[in-house]
């Protein structure tokens, strides 16, 4: 359901139950468009577990993430992720594709090789083919390559929500 449409030239900041707009140039453009909360039925909203090694882009995926009005988890490695990863009912994992130890792509695998399906959208800052391929052929959703606009990280969120077969 959509709750709130905004001015698409400015942000939104969820603090102390107000909502704060300020003007953003970051490496993740603060662009939301709507402010849609997603919890399919349960009384929960959904998780989104964010992997990146970059702290910027996980604290920006973060407040978006509380800006929609969903939880977030963000981890600074898969293996942190995987250390700490418990299934809930409606969650989508933002994933980078280039990180040190662990890549992407390698955590994508692990998870299949634990039978873990979980909803995945893979950003990065440098496409490559070859890893690209394997992420998709491991289970992600869409790569976007950074920057980005954050409207389209948030439609890719939803999609692979709305998607998921395991809520």
């Amino acid at each position: 359901m959509i709750r709130r449409v905004i001015d698409p030239h400015q942000s939104i900041f969820p603090y102390s139950g107000v909502y704060y707009y300020a003007y953003a140039e970051t490496p993740i453009s603060f662009l939301i468009m709507a402010q849609y909360q997603t919890s399919f039925g349960s009384n929960s909203p959904s998780t989104l577990y964010i992997v990146d090694d970059d702290q910027a882009i996980r604290s920006a995926i973060t407040l978006l993430a509380y800006s929609m009005g969903w939880q977030a988890r963000p981890y600074a490695s898969a293996s942190e992720f995987l250390a700490n990863y418990q299934r809930s009912k409606s969650d989508c994992l933002v994933l980078d594709l280039r990180m040190p130890g662990m890549n992407g792509v390698e955590l994508l695998e692990e998870l299949g090789n634990r039978g873990i399906a979980i909803p995945t959208v893979v950003i990065t800052a440098q496409k490559d083919d070859t890893l690209v391929s394997r992420a998709q052929t491991a289970g992600a959703s869409v790569v976007l390559t950074k920057p980005f606009r954050n409207q389209r990280l948030v439609e890719h969120i939803i999609n692979a929500l709305e998607t998921d077969t395991h809520h």
